[in-house]
C-alpha cells in the first residue's frame, strides 16, 4: 500500500505494474488486466502491460519502470503501438515513473497515445480522476459561449476572443465549437491550428479534442520542440518552434486557429506569427484578457465586438467551479503619523511608499509556519511568491532547513524538474519562486499560496491565485496569505469578494460543493456556504475603516477601466464626456485625469485599442471643429491649444499628443457621416462637447519642446523593459510631462 508517492521508486516491476493499474482503477477504469509480456498479445517487440475500460472504450496502457534519471525514449512507444494494434485497440496510453524525451512527447501526439509521467501519474493517484476516455457533456455556460460564437461567426465575424476563467474547460469548449465548424460544410473548415506557449499546455488540449472528437476519425500532428507542422487535420504547436518553421508553410494554411492563453499574443514573437497567418477564422482563449502593457488583447481578436463568454474567476468561484479559498490580507504595519495622506490627494505609489512598513522577511515566515499550525495542515503544500530571484534566495534562509525549496527562470530545466519533484513528493513544504507558475503549471494538491511582494499586476496577480484553485477530492479549501503592501492590492481583494457576492447565482450552472468521505461519514453539511472568505489583519482592517470614514473611493486604474467596460456593455455606448461623474459612479474627471491623462486615453486603453478606432470618430469630429475655429478666428494653433480647449472641469478630451495623431489621419467626411454616432439619447440635438473653453494660449510651450524630444530620443521603444534603461534625470521629466511612464510608452509605441 503506498501511502507517499516516492514510495513508487523501491517497488519491484511487477509491484508497480500494480500499483499502476490499482491507481487508474480508482480513476475510473474498469476490468483491468495485467497481461504477460511476451505472451498473449507479443509478436515481435510488441506488448502491451494492462488492458482496462472507461466508459465503453477499451484501452491499452504501457507501464515503463525507470531510474528517475533516466528517460523513456521511442522504442517504448513502438512497443505500445504494434501491441494495441495486434490487440485492435485504438486508445493507447504509456506510464513512467520517470520522464519522456522530446521526441516521445511529438510522436506520441502524432500516434494517439497518451503519456502519463511521474508528474502526470502522481496527478492521477491525488486527484483519482483523469480527462482521458471521459464522456463529455456541455455544461450550460459552455452551450452559451458556441451558441454566441456561432452567432458571431455567421454574421461573417472571422475573430473572436473567449474570456473564461481557469477550471471552467475553455479548451473542451472550443473543441466542442470546432466539432460543429468542420462538420457544417458551409463553414469549409478542413485543417486547424492550435497554438500555445507551453508544450504541456498543448498535450492537455490534444486530449480534450480527441475526447469531443473521437479517436481515428481526424489525424493530428505537433510542431514543438523542433518538429516541424505536417500534412494533417489538426495541428499542435508552440509559438517559437511554429515562428521558426513559418517559412515552410502558406499564410493560408490553416482554416481555423485557435490561440490559447491568447493574452501573450501582443509580445512580438507570437504577434508575428498571428500577422503572418491569414485563417478564415481566429479564435483567442483567455481567463486574462488584459494586459498591464496597455498592448491589445482584444485588438487582435476581432475588437469589443468579438470578444465573449465572459465568465470570470467571480463567476467562477460563485458557482463552485473552484476549491474554495481562505483570503486572508496581511497587510503591512502601518505609519500611523501618515494616515492623514488620504485625504490630501497623494498619489497611491506615494501613499504606499510612506504608509506601509513592509515586514521583514523572517516575520513573513514566522506568521507563514503560524497558519500552517493553525490550519492543522497535516502536509502542507505552499507556493511562495517573491518578487525576484534575489530575494527569494534571501529568504529560504529563514525557512526551517529541508522545508523549502526553490525554481526560477535562470534555472537549468534539470534541476528546476528535480526540484519542484522533491516539493511535491514531500521531501519540502514550501516552493519560493519567480516568474514561473502564472501558467502550465499544475500542482492541484497545492494548499497554500502566499504573496510576499505586490506585483503592480492584476493579470499577474489572477494568474498565481489560479494555481492554488483547482478542485481535488481530498482538498476543501485554500489557504492564501497575501502580504500586500499596497493600496491598489488591498482594492482589489476587496472588489473580488464584493464581486463575489454580488453576482446573481444562476442554478443552471451551480455546482453544489461535495463532500469528502470523512464529511459524510460524520454526517456534516457542506463546510463552506459561501463562495469566498476574506478576513483583513489589523492593520488591513484599519485602512479599509479608514476609507469608509473618509468616504474615500480606491478608484485606481483597474477599477475604472471595469467600470467604463461594464457601462458599455450595459448601455451600448461610452459614458458622455460631460455627464461621466453621474454615469460611472464614483469616478471623478481628477481621477481619470491623473491616471489617464484625457478622456480619449481612457477609452483607448479601456477597450485595448492601440491606434484611433472607427468608434472614436465623435472625438476627431470634435477636433477638427475646434481646429476650424480657431482658423475662423484667424490663428493657427498648437497642438496644446487646441487640447486645451476641449478641457471641461479639469478633464481634456485628448492631449496634445493624441491632437497631433488625429490630425495626422486622413479622415473622409462623407464615410464618417454613415457611421453610428455613440452618444446619449437625450443630447442628440447638440454635441455634447459644447462646453465653456478656458481662455486659449496660442504659443509653443516649452513643455512641447521637451516632449517632442524625449519621444524622438526613446522612438525605438517597444515594452515595458525598455523603460529599465531610462536615466532618472529624464524619467523625473518624464513623469512630469506625460503623468506616468506606461502613458508614455504609449505614447511612443503609438506615435510610430
Amino acid at each position: 500500500m503506498i501511502t507517499d508517492f516516492k514510495q513508487i521508486d523501491s517497488l519491484t516491476p511487477s509491484d508497480f505494474e500494480i500499483f499502476v493499474k490499482e491507481v487508474f482503477e480508482d480513476a475510473g477504469w474498469s476490468d483491468a488486466v495485467i497481461t504477460q509480456v511476451g505472451k498473449e498479445y507479443s509478436h515481435g517487440d510488441g506488448g502491451v502491460d494492462i488492458f482496462a475500460y472507461k466508459n465503453g472504450r477499451k484501452f491499452a496502457i504501457e507501464v515503463k519502470q525507470r531510474n528517475i534519471n533516466a528517460t523513456v525514449d521511442t522504442k517504448a512507444l513502438n512497443q505500445l503501438v504494434t501491441g494495441a494494434r495486434l490487440a485492435s485497440v485504438q486508445n493507447m496510453i504509456l506510464v513512467t515513473n520517470s520522464y519522456f524525451t522530446s521526441e516521445v512527447k511529438v510522436r506520441a501526439l502524432k500516434l494517439g497515445v497518451e503519456l502519463f509521467d511521474r508528474d502526470g501519474l502522481q496527478n492521477l493517484w491525488i486527484e483519482k480522476h483523469s480527462e482521458i476516455g471521459r464522456n463529455i457533456k456541455m455544461r450550460k455556460y459552455q452551450q452559451t459561449i458556441n451558441d454566441e460564437a456561432l452567432t458571431k461567426i455567421k454574421e461573417k465575424k472571422t475573430k473572436l476572443l473567449i474570456e473564461m476563467a481557469t477550471g471552467l474547460g475553455k479548451t473542451y469548449t472550443v473543441a466542442n465549437l470546432v466539432k460543429t465548424l468542420i462538420k457544417n460544410e458551409s463553414y469549409s473548415i478542413k485543417k486547424v491550428l492550435f497554438l500555445a506557449h507551453q508544450v504541456e499546455i498543448l498535450l492537455q488540449s490534444v486530449t480534450a479534442f480527441k475526447n469531443i472528437l473521437g479517436i481515428g476519425t481526424y489525424t493530428f500532428s505537433a510542431c514543438f520542440n523542433g518538429a516541424s507542422p505536417e500534412n494533417t487535420d489538426f495541428v499542435f504547436g508552440s509559438f517559437d518552434t511554429f515562428f521558426s518553421k513559418i517559412n515552410e508553410l502558406r499564410e493560408d494554411e490553416f482554416d481555423l486557429v485557435i490561440v490559447d492563453e491568447a493574452h501573450h499574443v501582443p509580445a512580438r514573437t507570437y504577434s508575428q506569427v498571428i500577422d503572418f497567418l491569414d485563417p478564415k477564422i481566429l479564435i483567442g482563449l483567455t481567463a486574462t484578457p488584459y494586459r498591464e502593457d496597455l498592448k491589445s488583447v482584444t485588438q487582435f481578436f476581432g475588437g469589443i465586438d468579438g470578444h465573449i463568454g465572459k465568465y470570470d474567476l467571480a463567476w467562477a468561484l460563485k458557482h463552485n467551479k473552484l476549491a474554495f479559498p481562505k483570503y486572508k490580507v496581511m497587510l503591512d504595519d502601518l505609519s500611523d503619523s501618515q494616515l492623514e495622506m488620504l485625504k490630501n490627494g497623494m498619489t497611491v505609489s506615494d501613499i504606499d511608499k510612506s504608509l506601509f512598513l513592509h515586514k521583514k522577511d523572517e516575520e513573513i515566515v514566522r506568521l507563514i509556519e503560524k497558519e500552517v499550525t493553525q490550519q492543522n495542515f497535516q502536509t502542507p503544500k505552499g507556493i511562495v511568491f517573491c518578487k525576484s530571484i534575489e530575494h527569494m534566495q534571501y529568504m529560504i534562509k529563514f525557512f526551517k532547513p529541508g522545508t523549502a525549496t526553490l525554481v526560477h527562470s535562470k534555472m537549468p530545466d534539470s534541476q528546476r524538474r528535480e526540484n519542484i519533484r522533491s516539493f511535491r513528493e514531500g521531501e519540502h513544504s514550501y516552493i519560493l519562486v519567480c516568474d514561473l507558475f502564472n501558467e502550465g503549471v499544475d500542482i492541484p494538491e497545492t494548499n497554500l499560496l502566499v504573496f510576499i511582494r505586490y506585483t503592480g499586476s492584476r493579470t499577474v496577480w489572477l494568474q498565481q491565485l489560479g494555481r492554488g484553485l483547482r478542485k481535488t477530492k481530498s482538498k476543501e479549501f485554500v489557504v492564501v496569505l497575501d502580504f500586500v503592501g499596497s493600496l491598489e492590492r488591498l482594492n482589489e481583494v476587496h472588489n473580488l469578494s464584493e464581486r463575489v457576492r454580488n453576482i446573481p447565482v444562476d442554478k443552471d450552472n451551480y455546482e453544489e460543493r461535495s463532500m469528502n468521505e470523512k464529511q459524510v461519514n460524520e454526517k456534516k453539511s457542506v463546510v463552506h456556504n459561501d463562495y469566498i472568505e476574506v478576513t483583513y489583519n489589523e492593520a488591513a482592517a484599519d485602512v479599509l475603516e479608514l476609507i469608509k470614514n473618509l468616504n474615500y473611493r480606491l478608484n485606481f486604474r483597474s477599477e475604472a477601466l471595469n467600470l467604463c467596460r461594464q457601462f458599455y456593455e450595459t448601455e451600448g455606448r461610452f459614458p458622455d464626456f460631460c455627464r461621466l461623474h453621474e454615469e460611472l459612479e464614483g469616478l471623478t474627471r481628477d481621477q481619470i485625469n491623473t491616471l489617464f491623462g484625457s478622456y480619449l486615453s481612457f477609452l483607448m486603453i479601456a477597450f485595448d485599442m492601440s491606434t484611433f478606432d472607427s468608434k472614436f470618430h465623435f472625438i476627431h469630429e470634435k477636433c477638427h471643429e475646434i481646429l476650424k475655429k480657431f482658423e475662423e478666428s484667424g490663428f493657427t494653433p498648437s497642438d496644446k491649444a487646441i487640447s486645451q480647449e476641449s478641457i471641461f472641469e479639469h478633464l481634456p478630451l485628448f492631449t496634445e499628443i493624441e491632437v497631433k495623431s488625429i490630425l495626422k489621419q486622413k479622415t473622409n467626411q462623407e464615410e464618417l457621416n454613415t457611421k453610428e454616432i455613440i452618444e446619449p439619447k437625450e443630447v442628440k440635438t447638440q454635441s455634447v462637447f459644447d462646453v465653456t473653453t478656458p481662455k486659449i494660449d496660442n504659443k509653443l510651450e516649452e513643455s512641447d519642446i521637451e516632449k517632442r524630444a524625449l519621444l524622438e530620443k526613446y522612438k525605438h521603444f517597444e515594452k515595458m523593459s525598455d523603460l529599465k534603461s531610462i536615466p532618472d534625470s529624464d524619467m523625473k521629466i518624464i513623469k512630469r510631462l506625460f503623468r506616468s511612464k506606461l502613458l508614455f510608452l504609449k505614447v511612443v509605441t503609438n506615435a510610430k
